[in-house]
């Protein structure tokens, strides 16, 4: 059992890393095995996240802290809190796949930013390409005017290459008909 300084310092914890996080995605763990746990939490740390679980009146103090209206007595289950400090997809991501892989384990919602999410939402948010990958489309995006441009301006100067060489194949100059 935890005393009063304890709970505090859980509550502070939590609260920071509510107010720190881009991204807080909220699961009920109920009948996952520990070193299930154990692997998801090492997924996760890889990806600059951190997982936690708490009571739902440690993390409603921790909630209400950080000024979050959110209240997971509300949430069914054995709640879980999954913080994301950098990439906001890749931790949905990760919990999906683990949600697939554990029937047990759920996604039940989330906080991006201060928008509240529904567990569907974070499905959605988990289908969504990487960072990298949607910074390589907008690249890809952003160059093909360019690239459309400059092969046009290159049509120009591959069919004026054409023709001189067919002159130049006739064994003739452009004025020899001409005089």
């Amino acid at each position: 059992m935890l005393n009063r300084s304890q709970k505090e310092k859980i509550v502070e914890e939590i609260s920071d890393k509510f107010k720190r996080a881009k991204i807080a995605l909220f699961s009920d763990f109920h009948g996952v095995a520990v070193s299930k746990a154990q692997v998801l939490r090492r997924l996760l740390k890889k990806e600059n996240a951190d997982y936690k679980v708490a009571k739902k009146t440690l993390l409603d103090r921790a909630l209400g802290k950080a000024g979050l209206k959110i209240k997971t007595q509300e949430l069914q289950g054995e709640i879980s809190v999954t913080f994301g400090y950098g990439d906001e997809v890749s931790p949905a991501k990760i919990l999906a796949k683990f949600g697939k892989e554990n029937e047990t384990f759920k996604l039940l919602g989330g906080v991006l930013g201060e928008r509240t999410l529904t567990g569907q939402e974070v499905l959605t948010l988990a289908k969504l390409p990487t960072r990298e990958i949607l910074l390589s489309q907008l690249l890809g995006t952003m160059q093909s005017p360019i690239r459309g441009l400059v092969s046009v301006l290159g049509g120009n100067i591959r069919e004026l290459i054409m023709v001189l060489n067919k002159i130049s194949a006739k064994g003739g100059s452009a004025s020899d008909g001409k005089e």
